[in-house]
């Protein structure tokens, strides 16, 4: 990448103008946001094959709720950090394509694995390369765009969680009963079980669309930390919790709405199971019943959330990220709780429509805020 293009890129993006965004930036936010989707693909489509892996390694539920959370996200959040800290000094569409590739890697090796064992260390790899992306990500998009259009931005992004969840549920469950009737095999391995193929095939996009990200362009950096004088300097970890520690109560707060998140979206993993093991379901249908409503709840969370800020923020009100948290508490807590205790499946379905709605509504706030107030 030729510096000419560096500054190109930094002065359209924060011209003059600082109400425009080029239309390259707004390609950029839709790349982004595929590979955010793609991600979710490869996070969540184990949520569909709990029996048949079940069955091959005779494992307890215990044992698959390893595999669907800790083994994901204990490496996907601890490993964060420092790829936060990477993305602040180096090429970052290089490190997204990196992430990329190493998450398709590991999904393919979740569907190879021979044991237990192995599944959970490809999972631990999910969660590293995975890790790569939304640090990187986040502050690509916050120099491609001037800050009155960032949370728009954000939201694209965001998009990819739910379009992500919906092609691993929906699309995954129709080519998962497709697959069930597939005789492949690979050289030096051997027959392939139909749900060793579905890793297989859901790693593939993720490989293609690396090599996309590649072709980014990196742009300026628009601001950068600065000392007690005024001079740029590189946000080391001392700096950077320095930083936390005085703006404790803000920190504390997007870290507990975020791990009440988290709980959630692991809860949810879970909803196709629900379907057939309580519902007698195929796993197409558990696809469908799940994958449906959580993609029209996620976007139109996401829109009505979009809409609520930018109306409040024209209004000069400033406590507009506070409000619609509190709102989303109640919202989302409720149907939560009453998903499992569900009838039958149309009630199941509502309510986790109202969730992922009432979840997605304030999803921009935390990131968008961090991004727009932290030096």
């Amino acid at each position: 990448m030729s510096s000419e293009n560096t500054e190109a890129v930094g002065e359209t993006t924060h011209s003059g103008d600082n109400d425009k965004a080029s239309s390259y930036a707004w390609g950029v936010a839709f790349a982004l946001m595929a590979g955010y989707a793609i991600s979710f693909l490869d996070r969540e489509v184990l949520s569909l094959l709990i029996q048949p892996i079940k069955a091959q390694f005779d494992l307890t539920d215990f044992q698959v709720s390893l595999l669907l959370g800790p083994a994901f996200a204990v490496f996907y959040t601890v490993m964060g950090v420092p790829l936060g800290w990477a993305a602040d000094r180096y090429n970052r569409t290089k490190l997204i394509a990196a992430g990329m590739s190493l998450w398709s890697v590991m999904t393919a090796f979740c569907g190879l694995s021979a044991n237990f064992t192995q599944i959970f260390l490809a999972r631990m790899g999910v969660g590293v390369g995975e890790a790569c992306l939304t640090p990187s990500a986040v502050s690509l998009l916050s120099d491609y765009f001037p800050k009155s259009k960032l949370p728009i931005a954000m939201s694209i992004y965001s998009i990819g969680l739910f379009l992500g969840k919906g092609l691993a549920l929906i699309g995954g469950g129709y080519v998962l009963t497709l697959l069930m009737d597939v005789n492949w095999s690979l050289p030096g391995y051997g027959k392939l079980e139909y749900w060793q193929i579905g890793f297989l095939l859901a790693a593939t996009p993720g490989i293609i669309l690396a090599l996309v990200v590649l072709a980014i362009r990196e742009p300026k950096r628009k601001e950068m930390a600065v000392d007690s004088e005024g001079n740029p300097q590189q946000a080391s970890f001392k700096v950077a919790f320095k930083y936390l520690l005085e703006n404790k109560k803000l920190f504390l707060s997007l870290f507990l709405g975020g791990s009440m998140v988290a709980i959630l979206q692991y809860q949810g993993l879970w909803y196709p199971e629900l379907f057939m093991r309580n519902m007698g379901m195929e796993i197409a249908e558990a696809g469908r019943s799940t994958g449906i409503p959580t993609v029209l709840g996620g976007i139109t969370g996401l829109l009505l959330g979009g809409y609520y800020m930018n109306k409040q923020a024209s209004k000069g009100i400033k406590d507009t990220a506070l409000k619609l948290a509190f709102i989303s508490t109640f919202g989302t807590a409720i149907p939560a709780v009453l998903i499992p205790l569900m009838p039958n499946a149309s009630l199941m379905m509502v309510g986790i429509f109202l969730m992922t709605c009432f979840v997605a509504m304030p999803l921009i706030c935390g990131t968008t805020a961090i991004r727009m107030t932290v030096p």
